[in-house]
């Protein structure tokens, strides 16, 4: 029998050791907060809706166009958070609250003659406190909810929007991703002895952001594109001269974050005190591929002849997740009410519905998700001259999961299944506050 010899022995167990290292899950997985709790505390007291009614830098992310409409320089700054009780098999399962600050800007372009007053420049971050982006793989057999993921990272959003006339505007602008791409070396060096040498380096993602409206007398038709926004990592462990035992490149990939390409559109009343919104957002979840990528992949050249690989290798890629598209619904109100000389309230209101992408868990898979029914409400006040030019607004969001079954199949009755079946259900609450100031 062939026995490895040292230098060998210790290079298989620092290879499993980064393995380990590298395949252990991590605390969460990362997301856009705004696809699931909407940006800006007026845009989520209105129910996430904002494609035909949204103001100032909201806009950057609900409608570009309409930051067309902001006549001042405006920096907003504030703090939004949420808390999850999410439950499967009668177990609640933990996740981290989201903690984060709010930073938004509109900024009119000074442009003199027919470009007065018509071009705007508007940029919105979310930032939670504690991360940059996460990404966690656990096996798909641990109960797991993406939805609470699906909020812990970083928003980088920016984008111009243009009134042509007429009750025309137009924008366009784009939204960013942190992602993650590097690698591992693991080889021995002269004296025998096994090191390793990491590298990675932190890249974003772009996504575009497109959007119209068209004034109406007192009503307001708006319309909106988000490209797919992926947050993928990719970490390709190599494995060299390790005493004659030869391993393939190994890819520790997924995607932490994805945001699927979605349509908005949006009727509204937005003349006189009373703001009333309705729309839906269609979310082309189909195109989804799933958390994981394959570990071992085909190499892009051939090593005997130089050329492009073009012949087949044991390369399989993970299941069709079987994602499908879904539309949302989303109604908003908005009251305003003046107090006095220079200081006017608005009092908020809303709800939308938006159906579970994903696919009954009927296998071994426990990757829930669940249709969510959410209520905002929320109350701003904003102050002009001769008082200070201040805008304060708070929401508070709560999004219910309702109840589902998921029958198991024999073999995949999963952790807290009763007679084969698993139920889950869960509660989100996210509230928020923000400050303006004319600069």
């Amino acid at each position: 029998m062939l026995r490895p010899d040292r230098s060998t022995r210790r290079g298989v167990a620092a290879l499993v050791a980064v393995l380990a290292a590298v395949l252990a899950p991590a605390r969460a997985a990362h997301a856009s907060p705004e696809d699931v709790l909407g940006f800006g505390a007026r845009a989520s007291a209105m129910g996430a809706t904002g494609a035909a009614v949204a103001e100032g830098y909201e806009a950057v992310y609900a409608n570009p166009a309409l930051l067309s409409l902001a006549r001042e320089r405006r920096l907003t700054l504030g703090l939004a958070g949420a808390i999850f009780d999410l439950r499967a098999g009668g177990r609640r399962l933990s996740y981290a609250p989201l903690r984060g600050s709010v930073i938004g800007a509109a900024v009119p372009v000074p442009f003199g003659g027919a470009l007065e007053d018509r071009v705007t420049i508007g940029l919105g971050f979310f930032t939670p406190f504690d991360v940059v982006v996460r990404g966690r793989i656990l096996y798909p057999e641990t109960p797991q909810f993406p939805i609470a993921d699906r909020t812990q990272s970083v928003a980088v959003q920016a984008a111009l929007g243009a009134s042509i006339g007429h009750g025309v505007r137009m924008g366009g602008g784009f939204a960013a991703l942190a992602a993650l791409s590097g690698s591992v070396t693991v080889a021995t060096d002269a004296s025998g002895r096994v090191g390793t040498l990491v590298e990675d380096t932190l890249v974003a993602s772009y996504a575009p952001i497109l959007g119209a409206s068209y004034d109406l007398g007192a009503y307001r038709i708006g319309a909106t594109f988000r490209g797919e926004l992926v947050g993928r990592f990719n970490v390709v462990i190599h494995a060299d001269e390790l005493g004659g035992l030869t391993v393939p490149p190994l890819h520790i990939a997924g995607i932490a974050q994805y945001d699927p390409a979605q349509i908005a559109l949006e009727v509204a009343r937005v003349g006189g005190p009373w703001k009333v919104a309705i729309g839906a957002t269609y979310k082309r979840w189909s195109d989804y591929p799933g958390p994981v990528e394959a570990t071992v992949r085909c190499p892009e050249v051939d090593p005997e002849t130089g050329e492009p690989f073009a012949g087949s290798c044991a390369a399989p890629g993970p299941a069709d997740p079987g994602y499908s598209d879904t539309v949302v619904a989303r109604a908003g109100v908005e009251r305003s009410l003046a107090l006095r000389p220079g200081a006017t309230a608005h009092v908020r209101g809303g709800a939308f519905f938006e159906p579970s992408p994903a696919p009954e868990q009927t296998g071994a898979s426990n990757l829930y998700d669940n249709a969510r029914v959410a209520l905002s409400l929320g109350y701003g006040l904003a102050l002009a001259a001769p008082l200070p030019r201040l805008t304060l607004d708070v929401f508070t969001e709560v999004q219910l999961l309702l109840p589902r079954a998921h029958h198991k199949q024999d073999g995949g009755a999963g952790a807290g299944a009763a007679g084969g079946v698993v139920h889950t259900r869960g509660v989100l609450v996210a509230g928020g506050t923000t400050l303006g100031v004319v600069f």
